[in-house]
C-alpha cells in the first residue's frame, strides 16, 4: 500500500511526540542547516526542502542552491528508491570547511 499526502503525514507524524525531542538531544546543529523532508521549523531552524514544499523530491536528480554545514534528513533514506545515492548527495552537498575538501 503506497501513502500519500495528508495519509501519509498524519501516520507519520503520530511518533513525532516521542522522535523529535529525542533527536533533537543527539543532534546539534552548526552553521548553514538544510532540512531534508521537512515542511516546518518545528523542531530545527534551517531552510526547508520537502515534497509538499514543491522544492525538493528525495528520488530525483537533486541538489541543493547552496552548500550546507548541517544537513538534517531524519526519516529520509527509509523512502529513497537508491539509499545510497541518497546519502552521496547529501555528502556532496555539505560545505567542504566540515569535510576536509574530500567528496565522492
Amino acid at each position: 500500500m503506497e501513502l500519500r499526502g495528508k495519509e501519509s503525514a498524519s501516520i507519520m507524524g503520530k511518533s513525532n511526540p516521542i522522535y523529535f525531542p529525542w533527536i533533537q538531544s543527539l543532534i546539534k546543529p552548526k552553521g548553514d542547516v538544510a532540512l531534508l523532508g521537512f515542511s516546518d521549523n518545528t523542531y530545527f531552524n534551517g531552510d526547508l526542502y520537502d515534497l509538499s514544499l514543491n522544492n525538493w523530491n528525495i528520488n530525483s536528480d537533486w541538489k541543493l542552491p547552496q552548500k550546507y554545514d548541517t544537513i538534517i534528513c531524519t526519516r529520509c533514506a527509509y523512502f529513497a528508491k537508491h539509499p545510497e545515492d541518497f546519502i552521496k548527495r547529501c555528502y556532496n552537498n555539505l560545505s567542504y570547511e566540515y569535510l576536509e575538501g574530500k567528496a565522492f
